[in-house]
């Protein structure tokens, strides 16, 4: 075990990592309450699909300027600009819950994602050394999805405690002042950005590069749109699952897989990023396809868990595999472009799952793990050669 080096990373870089834990905390709150909030004022399928695709797609757009954006106004001001944005967005769901204000937060929550996940990726990078990047990509992701086990037990139980005419209202303030506690933390982050940062020139070589990473991610969003954002209402509608009930099952994956993700960077050191992400999301492939035919609830949360955690607690590997291609100057624009890739395919994804699963509870599993598969194929002949044993 190389538990070492999970030591020794600056004030900062600890900073970024409770931040990550009270955004994933927040988030993932929103995350699994949002489709039962948007049902319970009178939506359907194709309209929650709707208002989560104008997010996702205002997103995307934002994503081709915001790493320039981010280099200019700094990593630390561009955060808390996005935490502003957010927290307006999350008080209009509250207090002004109709359709048309609803697609103006939808709108904000997308501008305020494409300018906080760029920024912070790349403050997080230049806190470490490359040898240890993956161990703090890692610490970052473990923390973090810990925090969105325990956003998502709280998605499931807090309804049931804030009584009210509607608890998942409530459910969703509480979720918002959340914000409050990651703007104190990102305050305390001394804002780092190198002159060179300034200099950045986009070029064929730098695209190219980026388009290697960008593909397999479009893929993926695509057929992450489709599903993903509506499982908590698949498992309602299939088998009468409670809120609770789902809420634990979120709450459980989440929990696992921030325990497992410690040893993964272990694992890619002996066998390869290539290969460590290949093997996990491969696998992740063939339960997607095989969930819908689960006949229980017990079952099928057995097969989401684990395809869960394949698909996911390879991410950080992911992440920091990505930034040894990319220079210091890079970094911001790579990550805003290739999560422009991925965002802007999973808006199209959430708009078409919508329309597909009030049609089918099948059909966006298949859809989906097709998807999938084609992008794993795609990343492997991309990056095959690069394989790599860190001994």
């Amino acid at each position: 075990m190389r538990l070492e080096k999970y030591r020794g990373f600056s004030r900062d870089a600890k900073l970024v990592v409770a931040y990550s834990f009270f955004g994933w905390l927040g988030g993932n709150i929103v995350w699994f309450i949002l489709p039962f909030y948007f049902k319970s004022l009178g939506m359907g399928f194709t309209e929650i699909g709707t208002l989560f695709s104008i997010s996702t797609i205002v997103q995307a757009i934002l994503l081709l300027v915001s790493g320039q954006v981010s280099v200019k106004l700094g990593y630390k001001r561009t955060i808390l600009l996005a935490l502003f944005l957010f927290f307006i967005a999350r008080l209009i769901q509250v207090f002004v819950p109709i359709f048309r204000t609803l697609l103006l937060s939808s709108v904000i929550v997308g501008m305020a994602m494409a300018l906080e996940w760029p920024s912070l990726i790349a403050l997080l990078s230049g806190e470490v050394s490359e040898e240890k990047r993956h161990y703090l990509f890692t610490l970052n992701g473990a923390l973090g999805t810990a925090g969105a086990a325990f956003g998502m037990l709280l998605g499931g139980i807090l309804p049931r405690v804030l009584d009210g005419a509607n608890p998942y209202r409530r459910t969703l303030l509480f979720a918002t002042l959340l914000i409050l506690i990651q703007m104190s933390l990102i305050v305390f982050i001394s804002p780092v950005l190198g002159e060179e940062e300034k200099k950045l020139k986009v070029g064929r070589k730098l695209l190219t590069k980026i388009a290697k990473f960008s593909v397999p991610s479009t893929i993926i969003g695509l057929g992450a749109g489709i599903t993903v954002p509506y499982m908590g209402l698949y498992f309602n509608l299939k088998f009468g699952t409670s809120l609770e009930s789902i809420g634990g099952l979120f709450a459980l994956q989440q929990l696992l897989m921030a325990m497992g993700m410690f040893s993964i960077p272990i694992l890619a050191d002996r066998i390869g990023s290539v290969k460590t992400i290949v093997s996990f999301n491969g696998s992740a492939t063939a339960l997607m396809v095989a969930l819908p035919f689960a006949p229980s609830f017990l079952i099928a949360s057995a097969i989401y868990i684990i395809r869960t955690i394949l698909m996911n607690i390879v991410n950080p590997i992911w992440e920091a595999f990505m930034m040894k291609f990319f220079t210091r100057e890079e970094r911001a624009t790579s990550i805003a472009l290739r999560s422009f890739a991925w965002t802007s395919t999973f808006g199209i994804g959430q708009y078409l799952g919508g329309i597909i699963f009030d049609r089918s509870l099948v059909l966006p599993f298949f859809i989906t793990g097709f998807l999938y598969a084609a992008s794993i194929v795609i990343f492997w002949m991309f990056f095959a050669g690069y394989e790599e044993k860190e001994l």
